[in-house]
């Protein structure tokens, strides 16, 4: 399985990055999240629910960062695994800003393991991607939101 892509936001690649990092942060953004904690200075566990047919189910999740270029971006590997099988694998994501705003993009592989290989990689990987595009939208909205009320400043002279 693999998945890549990017997005635009209209703030500091500083504001993206501490919210990314940030479990509260994480659990608003992250379709299904029921859980999500910080359990060391690069490890994740959680929680999240799947509500799709032959996904369908609760997934314990762990991610750990293994390499950071604050605030540029970082490498990291996880899993998530349920009832229906696993997904173990590694991702990476870069900030870079380029007229007035910051591109995020990402790439990732996995293995599918359990009953989730026998869907099919690419079945998995559109789910894997529509909740990750859910999540960057999700983020997206909240901070041009913030924006609005002047939460969220642009650096530099505006």
């Amino acid at each position: 399985m693999k998945i890549a892509g990017s997005t635009l936001f209209d703030v500091p690649k500083e504001g993206i990055w501490r919210r990314v990092l940030d479990p509260a942060s994480l659990l608003r953004l992250i379709p299904g999240c029921e859980r999500i904690e910080q359990v060391g200075p690069d490890e994740y566990r959680g929680q999240v629910v799947v509500r799709l047919a032959g996904m369908a189910g609760t997934y314990t999740t762990w991610i750990r960062l293994v390499e950071r270029d604050e605030p540029h971006g970082c490498r990291m590997e996880g899993e998530a695994e349920g009832a229906a099988g696993s997904i173990r694998g590694t991702a990476a994501f870069r900030l870079s800003e380029q007229d007035r705003q910051t591109r995020l993009e990402y790439e990732g592989q996995g293995v599918v393991g359990g009953l989730l290989g026998t869907l099919g990689s690419r079945m998995v990987e559109g789910v894997v991607q529509s909740m990750i595009q859910q999540a960057l939208a999700r983020l997206n909205d909240q901070l041009r939101r913030e924006a609005e009320v002047g939460g969220e400043p642009r650096g530099g002279s505006d």
